[in-house]
């Protein structure tokens, strides 16, 4: 989806929740890439589905990380401290949890140093 030209993506959701959803992904990017780091956002669609993708340069997720990093109160990176700014680890199961409560649910793909791609995936909105 993300080499193609992004496009309308039609949902039937709670605006807020998915509001919700985008924040969340947005906050995390900003939190744990370096900064100047590129992030971009876009819209399309992929399979007959409504596609949200947020997608940063590094640093990336090793395979554990990726594989624990929608369970709650994981933090991939302990020695931030929520004093530091950082959450409590819910963020990305929240926004798992409202994916599928809209039928769908969030992708990742990442890969240590080569930065991380979230895509949350919903039903199309049947237009007829």
């Amino acid at each position: 989806m993300s080499s193609g030209p992004w496009e309308r993506a039609p949902v039937l959701a709670d605006e807020a929740r998915l509001r919700q959803v985008v924040a969340n992904l947005v906050g995390n990017a900003a939190a744990h890439t370096p900064p100047g780091t590129r992030v971009r956002i876009g819209v399309g669609t992929a399979d007959g589905r409504a596609v949200l993708e947020v997608a940063d340069d590094r640093p990336g997720m090793a395979a554990e990380q990726a594989g624990r990093a929608f369970d709650r109160f994981y933090r991939a990176d302990r020695s931030r401290g929520r004093g530091s700014g950082a959450g409590a680890g819910l963020g990305l199961a929240i926004a798992r949890s409202i994916a599928a409560a809209h039928g769908g649910d969030v992708e990742l793909e990442t890969a240590a140093g080569e930065g991380a791609r979230f895509r949350p995936a919903l039903p199309l909105l049947d237009q007829d």
